[in-house]
């Protein structure tokens, strides 16, 4: 009898047990990540409230150990990692194809990043607004639209030491990306995670040769 009755004292409070491990602890990983105050906030963000990418926590810590004020950044789909990036970069590069959060955007964004505004489109002026710059880039973010054509673009627009952050990598249909880069001596590290405000896992691919400069 007794040890019935624990068992089902032990399957009633795992529920609040488990929230207050998880949710309430201070040095919990939904705290300590920034996990709940994401969901304070309404935004991705950090424990203490600093913009963060939404990507999962483990290639966030990566890049904030990482990036630093030497290298540049150029980034298919801005958000709130435009302002991550601009903290530890030395110029960032955001190109958005929605006019509303554009115009967002630009009332917003610190003196080293440039806006761009360019339409949605496939294997068109979107992928190749990379292409209009004279410069290589450290840090090619691939978190927008069209991704597998701006994956491509990118390799020729990267720095010796550059490196590419796809995003969402799982979904099959970016698996040609990967494909093309791999082709093109890159490896590729698949990343797994939890994401700001997210309950699923995410997945985000770094491509990347020897020497690189976020010294993967």
């Amino acid at each position: 009898m007794k040890k019935r009755f624990k068992k089902i004292v032990k399957r009633s409070i795992w529920f609040p047990l488990s929230f207050y491990r998880l949710a309430l602890r201070k040095k919990s990983y939904l705290n300590s990540t920034g996990w709940i105050e994401s969901f304070k906030r309404g935004y991705p963000c950090d424990s203490d409230g600093f913009e963060t990418p939404w990507m999962n926590y483990t290639v966030n810590t990566i890049l904030k150990e990482r990036l630093n004020g030497n290298l540049s950044v150029f980034e298919f789909g801005s958000g709130y990692s435009t302002f991550f990036y601009a903290r530890l970069a030395k110029h960032v590069v955001s190109v958005e194809h929605d006019m509303g959060f554009f115009n967002f955007m630009e009332e917003k964004i610190p003196d080293n990043v440039s806006l761009l505004y360019r339409e949605k489109d496939i294997d068109g002026v979107y992928c190749r607004s990379i292409t209009e710059f004279k410069q290589q880039f450290d840090v090619v973010v691939v978190d927008g639209r069209d991704r597998i054509h701006c994956v491509k673009q990118a390799i020729d627009k990267l720095s010796e030491s550059g490196v590419i952050i796809l995003d969402d990598s799982g979904r099959k249909r970016y698996f040609e990306a990967i494909d093309y880069a791999n082709k093109k001596d890159f490896r590729a590290l698949r990343i797994e995670g939890l994401k700001p405000t997210a309950y699923k896992i995410g997945t985000t691919t770094l491509l990347y040769r020897d020497n690189n400069c976020l010294n993967i």
